[in-house]
């Protein structure tokens, strides 16, 4: 059992494992699951955006990477111009030095999008959004309209405050929910309406404070009831502080019977949070996949492992963060789309066929540090440079993270795998000391939780009176960080059936106080 270069910890590398790697001929990890996943995720951030101008057009925008950052930053509209071209960066390898070392000082020239997005209306204040219209602060989304701080979500109109969601409307402060409508704190419901403080439910309309119920109205804490004695409490409950009804539904959900695992129409697959997914092994808040191994919130996935918010159509991927669409054989890359056979890439689009590139926006193929090759020659150097890497060490690992643009805790890192400022200094990332945000005029309300200064929309506050919930009183940073806190850690342990006594692997850690079941209990239990 091999040791995790980065942590010290023992981790395990099974044979299925290693004929993946073979299949994909790369080396074994040197690093483990948890930090490699750490790796690829200070690359992305997804909600600290700060104002500057396009180096190209000298327009004011908005930008993923601060005014100080040592590469050029576009607006959108010139990063994905004919104005500039990515090979004019290109250059030849050195075979004496490191490859990093040389990618490095071609990452640190080459032009980079403030925010990668595509097709969107009247959204600038977005990082990775994709066909959205009126839509604020909802990273990671697509097909939503008139959403405000929605993360990871599609095809949703009108919510706030929320991740997870598909094909929502009117929907606030809820996780993981399908075609669900005017509701608010839903946890892993699906077609609910009218609703709010809803646990692993379907098919709920006018209920309050349910866990686990299916095909019913006007139930309050699992009860069904006539329709005006669920108005009598309803009014009650519309009376209380929003803080002691959440603390009531959390003491609520804990006495209910729990699922080992959240998986529908799984096979062979271990993790929360599963859809429609054949030996999907660790994987979380993920949907089609066949045969995938330590996936996050990635979805339509082959044969592959390592990947973390990465979609669509993508098969024998492996080390490779954000991006997505037609990806085949695509390695050690951040935010590749369209770019097959491509490896360690960073923000290439409809790329094929190349090694160590940056900024590519249109079709190209067979180019090394940005600089074209014959088909003949780009093989030739290709298999030359392999063997280079494997040498310096470098072959086989992600992108290193002082490669990263970001601090720490201003990447999606901080979010899943937190640090405090020591540690992550120790560990060798960056730390932004100007994390605070500063009061400005339109930063009228201080978070509860952390202090910051945080701004409200007028847009945003009509459609919290619309949903019929109270205006917040904490920053998105904690907002984001109290959704995550209604799903378990991303770590399974070892239990057994508190009914038939099977051995089960749950997210819940055998000191917590739940009634844990095996599926099939579970369902007899529930359904």
């Amino acid at each position: 059992m091999p040791n995790c270069t980065h942590c010290q910890a023992p981790f395990t590398i099974t044979p299925e494992d290693h004929t993946f790697y073979k299949k994909l001929v790369v080396p074994p990890p040197t690093f483990c699951p948890q930090c490699r996943l750490q790796r690829r995720l200070v690359f992305r951030n997804e909600r600290h955006l700060y104002q500057r101008l396009c180096d190209l057009c000298g327009k004011t925008m908005v930008a993923i990477f601060k005014p100080s950052a040592p590469f050029p930053v576009y607006c959108r509209s010139c990063w994905w111009s004919d104005q500039w071209d990515p090979t004019t960066y290109g250059r030849d390898v050195d075979w004496t030095r490191p490859f990093f070392e040389q990618f490095t000082e071609l990452f640190q020239i080459v032009p980079k999008a403030g925010t990668m997005q595509i097709d969107n209306e009247n959204s600038e204040y977005n990082a990775l959004l994709a066909f959205s219209k009126n839509t604020y602060m909802s990273p990671g989304s697509y097909l939503m309209e008139s959403c405000f701080y929605v993360r990871k979500s599609q095809s949703c109109k009108d919510c706030l405050n929320s991740a997870f969601l598909n094909k929502c409307e009117l929907v606030a402060d809820s996780t993981n929910c399908d075609t669900c409508y005017a509701s608010h704190h839903l946890i892993n419901s699906q077609g609910c309406s009218f609703s709010s403080y809803l646990m692993d439910c379907s098919n709920l309309q006018h209920s309050l404070m349910c866990c686990g119920v299916q095909n019913q109205q006007y139930c309050f804490k699992n009860k069904a009831m006539s329709p005006a004695e669920f108005a009598k409490i309803l009014a009650t409950y519309k009376t209380k502080p929003a803080k002691e009804v959440e603390r009531e539904f959390k003491e609520f959900c804990a006495g209910q019977p729990k699922r080992a695992q959240i998986q529908v129409n799984c096979e062979g697959s271990t993790g929360d949070y599963l859809f429609n997914c054949h030996n999907a092994i660790e994987c979380y808040d993920c949907f089609d996949v066949d045969n995938g191994k330590y996936l996050l919130e990635s979805n339509d996935i082959k044969d592959s492992m390592d990947l973390s918010m990465h979609d669509k159509e993508i098969e024998l991927c492996y080390e490779v963060c954000a991006g997505g669409e037609k990806n085949y054989l695509t390695k050690f890359s951040f935010c590749p789309v369209a770019a097959p056979e491509c490896e360690y890439t960073y923000a290439c689009f409809h790329l094929k066929n190349s090694f160590g590139c940056d900024g590519f926006h249109s079709p190209g193929q067979y180019y090394i540090l940005n600089k074209p090759y014959t088909e003949t020659a780009y093989k030739t150097a290709r298999a030359r440079l392999i063997e280079h890497m494997t040498r310096t060490g470098e072959y086989g690992e992600f992108f290193p993270s002082v490669l990263s643009p970001f601090a720490y805790n201003e990447s999606a890192a901080q979010d899943y795998l937190p640090l405090t400022k020591e540690l992550a200094i120790a560990q060798g990332f960056l730390w932004n000391e100007d994390d605070k945000p500063e009061k400005t005029t339109l930063s009228k309300y201080n978070c509860d939780q952390c202090g910051n200064p945080f701004r409200m929309l007028e847009q945003e506050k009509i459609l919290y009176k619309k949903i019929d919930v109270p205006e917040p009183g904490s920053c998105i940073d904690c907002r984001f960080k109290k959704l995550r806190q209604w799903k378990n850690p991303r770590q399974l342990y070892e239990r057994t059936c508190i009914r038939c006594q099977k051995a089960i692997q749950t997210t819940y850690a055998p000191n917590r106080p739940e009634q844990v079941y095996c599926e099939e209990c579970y369902r007899q239990l529930v359904y």
